[in-house]
């Protein structure tokens, strides 16, 4: 009886692909799982402060601070998810109309990639070009895919984040940059989604306490 062939194995590179979605898809679900344990939480840790400033004035500079952070990231997390949603729902229209297989799978990842500035973009434009060029023949058709994608996250980057974030919410994008590959190095795909609310809440306490104004004054825009 002759030997069966060995089955063939799967190309280098959706192996790698298929490993980059599980840690995405793994860093996303200890990002929520620390989101419910803090809220699960309570006013826990903003007690425990509270207890430990020795002064009433201290308490009372650490209870603005605290709530100046807090209103921050809500509003963070509310107007990236809002520009996210808005951004996805774009890119869905022009990758269907320029006949991208999958295009709502793009469209959620887009939604998902955006809340990392920078890479986030970055990857999704990668992505999209791989794909691209395995698709369509047409060299002009294969680059208006991530060409169409760098525009419209230009265009949300330069002109729609700045008018619906306005005052509330201004930092350095060097350090946004930074703080974003630091944090990825440190936590992984997890503290970079995490990256920018941690630099907001930095900022925030460093304005507040004199020693650090200087960093202060680098975080900010």
């Amino acid at each position: 009886m002759a030997p069966q062939a060995p089955a063939p194995a799967a190309p280098g590179f959706v192996g790698k692909f298929l490993g980059t979605t599980t840690t995405l898809l793994g860093a996303i679900t200890e990002v929520l799982v620390l989101l419910l344990l803090l809220l699960a939480s309570g006013d826990l840790f903003f007690d425990k402060l509270l207890k430990v400033m020795p002064t009433r004035r201290d308490k009372r500079e650490a209870a603005e601070v605290v709530g100046e952070a807090r209103r921050a990231v809500v509003r963070y997390v509310g107007v990236t998810a809002l520009i996210n949603l808005g951004q996805a729902v774009v890119v869905a229209l022009v990758l269907w109309l320029l006949k991208m297989p999958n295009f709502w799978l793009w469209a959620l990842a887009c939604f998902v990639l955006e809340f990392i500035p920078y890479l986030g973009a970055t990857i999704m434009i990668l992505l999209l070009s791989v794909v691209a060029f395995a698709t369509f023949d047409s060299l002009g058709h294969t680059l208006a895919v991530p060409g169409s994608y760098l525009l419209i996250t230009t265009i949300q980057n330069n002109v729609v984040s700045p008018y619906l974030y306005g005052d509330h919410l201004k930092l350095n994008p060097v350090a946004v940059l930074i703080g974003v590959l630091f944090w990825w190095f440190v936590w992984g795909i997890g503290g970079a989604f995490l990256a920018v609310p941690i630099i907001a809440v930095m900022r925030i306490v460093t304005r507040h306490t004199r020693s650090f104004h200087a960093l202060s004054e680098f975080l900010g825009e």
